[in-house]
Parts: C-alpha cells; structure tokens; sequence
C-alpha cells in the first residue's frame, strides 16, 4: 500500500530508502513502506540510514526538501537543486542589519509564549519564582547590548524547562534541557521535535537565498534558524509535546541506558504524526519573507 504524506521523518538507524517511478520506498525492521512522490514534499533523515544516489536524484528533480540531521536531531544540512544558488545581496544585508531591535523582538515573544504555557499546564512554582521571571521579562527592553539580552534569554530558557519539568511525571527521569547524549525520553523527543521544526526553517531560509549561520541573537552555526526556531518552539513543539508526556509513556516506549535514551520507533512515528499537525510551514515561511522584508527596511520586525 502506498501512503501519501507531505513530509516523512525516517528515524533510527538501518533504513534502506530507494525508489521507483513515483514513489519512495523505506525499509526498516523488516518492513517496507511506500509513498508517493507527487504528495511528498520534504524528507527528514534522522539517524543512521543508506540512501541510494539515483534515489536522491529523483527526489531532487520531484522538488523535494532532503534534509539530513544527526542521531539527536540537529539539522546538519540540506540539498537543494544544481541550479539554486545562495544570494549574496541579502547575506550582505544580515551582516549589516542593525540586530537589537529584532533580538529583542524575538527574545519578548518568546518569553511571553513560554510563560503562556506555563499559566496554561498550571505549572508549580516555587517560592518568588513566578516573580523572577516575570522580572527578567519586564527588564529585556532595557538590556541595550546583546550580550545581556543573550544571557536574559538564556536564563528565562532555563527556569522554564525546570519548571515544565515539576508537571511531567517523575517516571520520565526529566529534570532539565541537557546536552547530548540525552538520557531521558523528553530531552530526547525534545531534540527530535525541534530538529523537525528546525529542518523546516533551514529550508525556508535556504529558499529564500538567507544565510542560516547570520541570525540577530544567536551566534555561530544556524543561528538564524535557531532565532526563529525560538519564535515557533513554544507554540508548535511544545504544547503538542508536553501534552502527550504529561499522559506518561510506556516502559515500552524508550530504551534507557547509563550513556543514553533511545526512542522506540512507534513512539518517534506518533510524536511526529502530532508534530504533523502543529508545525505550520506556511507561517514558517511567511516569517522568513517578513524578515527578509525587515533586512530591505520595510518594516520592524515581528512574529506572524
């Protein structure tokens, strides 16, 4: 049977993916599942898998994304088209951009998002807590240099996490956002997810001919990808996210061991199947067209 969906996450690892007129065709564990290329519009290669190159060909000339991202879900690259080629004039013009303004903007809404859910899952605070962020947020607009803004953000990133954690069951073993490799089952799905939602960005700004790596509060590698990451994470990720954890999960459903948590593949697929539905790539992409209007000096910069 062929299934037809707009984009696939093949998770894990020893997936054979190959072609034929049409249609992809994935081969994992003993199964074989195919879909068809003319509803197919991104790929997403999560793990460790083989991909034939005449497969990678079809997929190109058929428009669709391919993009590849590392065991724990961090996009490492895309491919685009031969004759795609990035845009020099606007890259010029992200290095010029003066980025305050637009950090700000970012590291505000953000905030207020997260502290948005927070309200909504009824989350526990402890004593004064709920006072300290509400204080770091009221303080962003007076943080004139972008390294305090960097170091507000950050923080107010942190105290949610810990605070969202006080309303997952303790059986999850999550305490807080940590560095790879994941032990526990939400940081792990939380990589995924946000791999997800970035590989849609990365290819929005390869697209649009922005440069990924330029972005007005984050430095270094996909900056850009993770500013706007930051916008959407909330909204489109974690809602949909924690309100599945906050059910708990089945033993059967992660593989922990003492140097990492490995996700099930029937969990990674009905994670993915809700992400489905809450990641917008339309706004997505209408957020990469408003920032791109931002870099021409049209308008101030906002969320959409």
């Amino acid at each position: 049977m062929t299934e037809h969906v707009d984009w696939l996450v093949v998770p894990g690892s020893g997936a054979h993916i190959r072609s034929g007129p049409g249609r992809l065709v994935v081969s994992q564990h003993d199964r074989v599942t195919e879909y068809d290329l003319d509803h197919l519009s991104h790929l997403l290669l999560a793990g460790r898998h083989t991909i034939q190159t005449a497969t990678i060909v079809r997929l190109v000339q058929h428009g669709v994304r391919v993009t590849f991202l590392d065991p724990n879900g961090e996009p490492i690259g895309a491919l685009r088209g031969a004759g795609e080629r990035e845009q020099g004039r606007l890259a010029r013009l992200q290095e010029r951009l003066p980025s305050h303004g637009v950090a700000l903007s970012i590291a505000a809404y953000t905030a207020h998002a997260r502290l948005g859910l927070l309200g909504k899952m009824e989350a526990e605070f402890y004593a004064g807590e709920l006072d300290v962020l509400r204080e770091l947020v009221s303080e962003l607009p007076n943080l004139i240099r972008l390294l305090e803004l960097r170091r507000a953000h950050r923080l107010i990133g942190d105290m949610y996490y810990e605070i969202i954690a006080r309303s997952l069951p303790l059986d999850l073993g999550f305490r807080r956002r940590t560095r790879p490799p994941y032990l526990d089952p939400v940081n792990a799905l939380l990589s995924l997810s946000y791999g997800i939602l970035s590989a849609g960005i990365l290819a929005s700004c390869i697209g649009a001919r922005l440069d990924p790596s330029i972005g007005p509060l984050s430095q270094g590698e996909h900056a850009l990808v993770r500013d706007i990451g930051d916008c959407f994470r909330t909204e489109m990720v974690d809602r949909t996210l924690f309100a599945l954890l906050g059910e708990g999960l089945q033993a059967s459903a992660f593989d922990r061991s003492a140097d990492r948590c490995q996700l099930s593949e029937p969990l990674v697929q009905e994670v993915t199947r809700h992400l489905h539905t809450s990641i917008d790539q339309a706004r997505i992409d209408r957020q990469i067209l408003q920032y791109i209007s931002v870099l021409e000096g049209d308008r101030e910069f906002v969320v959409v």
